[in-house]
């Protein structure tokens, strides 16, 4: 059956599970913009940025493993996807990137919005094709499509802007292969095994990728007797009231952490393909599992288990499950339970009220915490708020999604909406910047249009905080950081969004009560004190030293 190129690419898109695209309109999209007007199975969401379709695409990829797709015309459109399409890139996560490009007699000219679109996004994408023939559509879907689900990264289709309405024979594909199952080479397992099992004080450090099979990775630790980390990646995976939790690592980590790290003998990275490696001895054995192969550090005393996380465990299951063959961890076991209620009070005494009551961003996380549903998805935007998230709130089940290792600002609003889009019934919660709303202002009224309930909460402290934070860490004079903000609330309300504002903890509780508990879009200004991380930066760095195990800076 003959249909257009436009009608052939939303089919498909249906058949293959697509139910959201993100974009911005423009000249070459337009004809597919009419198609998919006049449909109801994929549901189109008109961003203001193109950026932030990109990042709403891959928070959505991020929330589901299955490609998600975002639209931008050409030139300047296709550009401005580059920012979110570098962080689905980064974090290896399947987006499916859709542009105009123009016409056909136009390539390779110098004509109005014209970019060799190929060249542009092959440095944030595993694959990128250009479509100059009605009849090759079907293949290049297949390929795109292929690409970015099987090796979970960036696939760009671009099409010229004369073909979409144009007719095509190419037949709907009703099927995708299915990813292939990386099985675990069984004697590196077992020997891994072995290695753990005689391991007298084990520490396991739980990455994104370890998240489906945390409950099993929490009955082994406490088999073996091992203290937990968490990534931000991970963070409420296990909850942080497990007796063998000791925080997270690196900036946002806890000191209990650097302390069970300074005496352990192994540590089993389960997922995890970052970590700040200035935080581990340098003499520290791992055993690292993950599923790719890319994920694997470059660490001379590495054991790598090139396998899923679940499979490796159940590989591990029947030998590590014989206690007769432990050794004995009690001493080990009672240290962490110390290390654990250090980590707690580390908290408590880093979101001690002030004497006057004021705002600081670690105590506005903390009453938020205290207040957010056990399963709502948290939004975190880049800044020194993301770090402070990381050490004091202390998550039961909460899922936190954020800009992994592109840390680009700006990610947090755009998130949220992909957020509470893909998953309606969950609470939805964002915690940006300042500095970072200003990067997606527009898309209040993207929030506002969707009628979204979700909360967005503003750190307002006058100051990009976390570049303030490494400029007087490095000794430099603190210069082009100030940011001068408009009324947060007055803008919100322009927006349609219902706003509050709190600068001290005793009106916070009740605005954070009431914008929680709404259905409707809502938007709290933050009124916080100065950034407050540079305060520790001394501290952090004698933890990292006080070793002699330690690398050196």
């Amino acid at each position: 059956m003959q249909q257009t190129v436009s009608q052939y690419i939303i089919k498909q898109l249906v058949q293959w599970g697509v139910k959201r695209i993100y974009g911005v309109a423009g000249d070459a999209i337009l004809p597919f913009l009419h198609e998919l007007g006049q449909q109801a199975e994929i549901l189109y969401i008109p961003c203001r940025h193109e950026t932030a379709a990109a990042l709403m695409a891959s928070t959505e990829a991020k929330l589901t493993g299955r490609p998600a797709v975002c639209i931008a015309t050409s030139g300047p459109g296709a550009a401005q996807l580059l920012n979110g399409l570098a962080d689905a890139h980064m974090d290896c996560v399947p987006v499916i990137a859709l542009t105009g490009q123009v016409e056909t007699y136009k390539l390779g000219g110098f004509h109005k919005q014209f970019i060799d679109q190929q060249r542009l996004l092959s440095v944030v994408s595993a694959h990128s094709e250009l479509l100059t023939h009605p009849e090759a559509i079907g293949e290049a879907m297949h390929r795109v499509f292929l690409t970015a689900a099987g090796q979970q990264n960036v696939a760009h289709l671009a099409v010229c802007q004369d073909l979409w309405e144009l007719e095509t024979t190419a037949a709907i594909l009703t099927q995708l292969p299915a990813a292939p199952n990386v099985q675990a080479d069984r004697a590196s397992a077992m020997a891994t095994a072995e290695r753990l099992l005689q391991a007298k004080k084990p520490l396991f450090l739980l990455g994104t990728g370890a998240r489906k099979a945390a409950q099993v990775v929490q009955q082994l630790a406490e088999t073996m007797d091992a203290g937990i980390i968490l990534t931000l990646g991970a963070k409420g995976a296990i909850d942080a009231a497990h007796p063998q939790m000791l925080g997270g690592l690196g900036d946002g980590g806890s000191t209990a952490t650097v302390e069970a790290m300074a005496q352990a003998d192994l540590l089993v990275i389960f997922g995890a393909a970052w970590y700040p490696r200035e935080y581990l001895p340098s003499q520290l054995p791992i055993i690292q599992v993950d599923e790719r192969l890319g994920s694997f550090h470059a660490y001379a005393n590495l054991s790598p288990v090139a396998s899923r996380v679940e499979e490796t465990l159940a590989l591990w299951q029947s030998r590590l499950e014989q206690p007769q063959l432990h050794p004995d961890r009690t001493a080990w076991k009672q240290q962490l339970q110390t290390l654990h209620a250090h980590y707690l009070q580390e908290m408590d005494e880093w979101t001690r009220p002030d004497e006057n009551g004021l705002l600081r961003s670690e105590i506005l996380i903390a009453e938020l915490a205290k207040r957010v549903m056990p399963d709502a998805i948290v939004a975190v935007d880049t800044g020194e708020h993301a770090i402070w998230f990381n050490r004091v709130f202390p998550a039961r089940a909460q899922l936190p999604v954020f800009s992994g290792k592109w840390r680009t600002m700006g990610y947090g609003l755009p998130a949220a909406i992909a957020a509470k889009l893909t998953q309606p019934a969950r609470q939805v919660v964002a915690i940006i910047g300042d500095g970072c709303l200003l990067m997606s202002t527009g898309e209040l009224a993207t929030l506002a249009e969707q009628k979204l309930a979700i909360t967005v909460i503003v750190i307002n402290n006058r100051t990009l905080g976390l570049e303030e934070r490494n400029m007087i860490a490095s000794g430099y004079q603190p210069f082009g950081i100030d940011v001068p903000n408009p009324n947060f609330v007055k803008l919100a309300e322009a927006f349609g969004l219902r706003a509050y504002q709190a600068a001290t903890l005793h009106q916070l509780g009740p605005v954070l009560d009431e914008a929680l508990a709404g259905d409707r879009p809502s938007l709290i200004d933050a009124r916080c004190q100065a950034p407050t991380f540079s305060k520790i930066m001394p501290e952090i760095f004698f933890q990292t030293q006080a070793v002699p195990s330690y690398n050196k800076k």
